[in-house]
């Protein structure tokens, strides 16, 4: 009798930690949703998207496009539309400092590496990590 109370609470707790996962899950779909328009007009495409679904759901994708393409000036223009998005404005920033060492690397080895990958993780924590493919 006492087994089969605590199997029930139990259940309903794990019930409502479901629920809970898949209202995040939305969110972070939201997200990335309000994300990607900005992402293609600097000419990004997604190159990779994996969910994973728990108690702390995530996205993880990476964005891929040419570093040549991407205009400074309209990084900057859509970091001053968006200042209240916190994600985008960091995305938009990893962008710059990920074109401006690219710039400085030109004699380098690295120059040969003309496409920029940015690979951003929605969930908590978020993150943002660029390379050069």
């Amino acid at each position: 009798m006492v087994f089969n109370k605590l199997s029930s609470q139990v259940k309903g707790k794990a019930e409502e930690v479901v629920a809970a996962g898949e209202e995040k899950i939305d969110a972070i779909i939201d997200e990335f949703n309000k994300m990607m328009p900005f992402a293609e007009e600097l000419g990004l495409s997604v190159a990779s998207f994996d969910i994973e679904a728990g108690l702390l759901p995530q996205i993880k994708t990476s964005l891929v496009g040419s570093i040549e393409n991407i205009k400074d000036e309209t990084v900057e223009r859509l970091i001053s539309e968006n200042e209240s998005n916190k994600l985008l404005v960091a995305m938009f920033k990893a962008v710059l400092t990920a074109k401006s060492i690219h710039q400085k690397l030109e004699g380098a080895y690295i120059s040969v590496l003309k496409d920029l990958v940015i690979d951003i993780q929605l969930g908590i924590p978020p993150s943002i990590a660029c390379r050069f493919k």
